[in-house]
């Protein structure tokens, strides 16, 4: 007897195949070289925590940060929340790193990174299948994501929370479709206070799952005040005491009083000038990549096309969290993964409604699309798999730089780049505490940092008694040359001791032992990758003064002048340009 496969089976056989290829694809699209942003200074705390069976109250790691010092006579100095926060409020994923480090050395963080996103799509696709979105669709808005969501994939605690935002939703929505039903105690809902006190002590951005919940159920007591919510009052009972359970559970973790002074951490991280907190269209268009918010405001009006459309079957509580989501997504960039999430898990339900008339017919369309998507995708991961390039990101990641002060030793302390010392911190622990890192625990030492950076570093490294430079050669991402990096090539108290393609180690000439490297060749390239610059944007006034500088330094005080003289005509108030220029005049050159 010949056996006999129903259409409808032979149908669900093609979509699961079809999507564990999508999601093996996202797996190897995440399994990329890790290294960049924060990883290292929260892989050396999860290190330091089970070390010392303990979390941090003073900072490990740099040689300048003040923490919570009280003035002689004044007591106990009051809680710095945002120097608490960055040494505690990561702990648990801070030890989840360093177990994986120490499985697996690089590759179980490259793993462990692929593994979370990967589960953050599928917990995606299923609470839109869950909401009857077709699966087609569903998997075509999947493999969009990666396109949207490429400068968030690194390998930081901030990954929970996407995590966190997508089963918190998915949860309530499943529980208040289970209380609409009759059912009293939804395991769903039952669920919810372990989610969220696991989540807060994986990452602050917990208090969106806060958000998610208090707007839920407020949605739910306004929809049934106008006649339209059908859970009875045992359900909204059970509701209301589940979900605050779970706000009480997320206070069980060691900085649960941050949340009284949250906005003050924000405004800090404002003044120390983190990009993440640009408006959208800011921060795409500082690193160059218009598409980035093209992209996400496609998105937005699609979406907000649906739900107009729909506007009859969506639930209160949707709309003000999509309207909350959409604004804060749009004003700073931290929060635009989290308004894409939110848009796929609301909108998709309509759009695919609205397209349901005409997806069977589509079908071949929808697969074509991914197999575009996933063609796409298949280049990413042929050019950046880690099998490729290896598990460490070095093309930023001063890896070599480390090794040699490691092994030739040269005086401390240091002075490092900001982008390095999260690395650094990792590598050089403890013989060489660092000089700053993207932890920005102290604002008077990043400021000094930033004075020192612009090549004004003789006061800074008399105060820190700085012995030794370790900088790169060209600022990552923004491709512009260092002016510290630049200016101590030029000043004869400092020695260049080692050079490769991206860092210099620089030495104080009093204090070196080790042997000089001639500076002239690695002058030279700055030289010329100046004049290159201003071939191409002759507007350049950072350019312009250190092309100034060079020249100035090289015997040639007529083309410094011109070139301090035409940064000013462009920008009067550089005071850089001015001070250079004066001091020609008063040389007489």
């Amino acid at each position: 007897m010949t056996a006999f496969v129903p259409a409808y089976q032979s149908g669900k056989l093609f979509l699961r195949l079809l999507a564990c290829i999508v999601f093996a694809a996202l797996f190897l699209y995440h399994f990329n070289p890790v290294g960049l942003g924060d990883m290292y200074w929260h892989l050396n705390t999860g290190r330091w925590i089970w070390e010392h069976g303990a979390l941090p109250e003073s900072d490990p790691f740099t040689y300048t940060t003040q923490i919570n010092n009280p003035d002689p006579g004044q007591g106990t100095a009051p809680k710095n929340y945002w120097q608490l926060l960055t040494l505690q409020g990561f702990w648990l994923a801070q030890l989840l790193y360093f177990g994986a480090y120490a499985a697996m050395g690089l590759w179980g963080l490259v793993i462990l990174k692929a593994t979370i996103f990967v589960i953050l799509y599928a917990l995606l696709w299923r609470t839109m299948l869950k909401s009857r979105v077709d699966p087609l669709l569903g998997l075509l808005a999947i493999l969009i994501l990666p396109w949207l969501l490429f400068r968030y994939d690194e390998l930081r605690p901030q990954v929970f929370s996407f995590v966190g935002v997508v089963l918190v939703y998915m949860n309530m929505r499943s529980a208040i479709e289970q209380l609409r039903s009759g059912s009293i105690r939804p395991a769903a809902l039952i669920a919810l206070p372990f989610i969220m006190m696991l989540w807060a002590n994986l990452h602050p951005g917990y208090m969106l799952g806060w958000v998610i919940i208090i707007v839920t159920l407020a949605g739910t007591v306004f929809d049934r005040w106008r006649g339209v919510e059908r859970i009875d009052r045992r359900g909204l009972r059970s509701l209301f005491l589940w979900c605050t359970l779970a706000l009480i559970a997320s206070l069980f973790n060691p900085l649960a009083d941050v949340l009284i002074t949250y906005l003050g951490i924000v405004q800090n991280q404002f003044a120390f000038g983190i990009d993440e907190h640009l408006p959208l269209y800011q921060y795409a268009r500082f690193h160059g990549q218009p598409l980035l918010f093209y992209g996400v405001l496609a998105l937005a009006l699609i979406i907000l096309v649906a739900i107009a459309r729909r506007r009859e079957h969506i639930e209160s509580s949707q709309a003000f969290m999509l309207l909350g989501f959409t604004a804060v997504g749009f004003y700073a960039f931290r929060y635009t993964i989290f308004f894409i999430l939110m848009a796929l898990m609301i909108g998709m339900p309509h759009i695919s409604a609205l397209a349901e008339r005409y997806i069977t017919r589509a079908r071949a369309l929808l697969l074509a699309l991914i197999l575009v998507a996933m063609s796409g995708i298949g280049y990413f991961i042929f050019q950046y798999n880690a099998w490729k390039l290896g598990p460490e990101q070095t093309y930023y990641v001063p890896v070599h730089a480390a090794d040699f002060v490691l092994d030739q030793r040269p005086p401390a302390p240091i002075f490092n780049a900001f982008e390095y010392g999260g690395y650094l911190g990792w590598r050089l622990a403890p013989d060489y505490p660092v000089f700053v890192d993207p932890r920005c625990l102290d604002f008077d030492v990043h400021n000094a940092y930033q004075t020192a950076r612009g090549g004004h570093y003789q006061g800074v490294f008399a105060k820190y008694g700085v012995n030794t430079v370790v900088f790169y050669l060209r600022t990552p991402l923004v491709n512009s040359i260092p002016e510290i990096t630049l200016y101590l090539l030029m000043d004869e108290h400092w020695d260049l001791v080692y050079v490769d393609r991206i860092s210099a180690v620089i030495v104080r000439s009093s204090r070196n032992t080790l042997p000089a490297i001639d500076k002239s060749p690695v002058l030279n390239y700055m030289q010329r990758t100046l004049e290159r610059t201003l071939a191409a944007a002759p507007d350049d006034t950072q350019a312009l003064v250190q092309y100034g500088r060079v020249l100035q330094y090289r015997g040639n005080p007529d083309g410094a002048r011109r070139s301090f003289t035409a940064a000013l005509q462009i920008n009067p108030r550089l005071r850089d340009a001015r001070y250079y220029l004066d001091a020609l005049t008063r040389q007489g050159r």
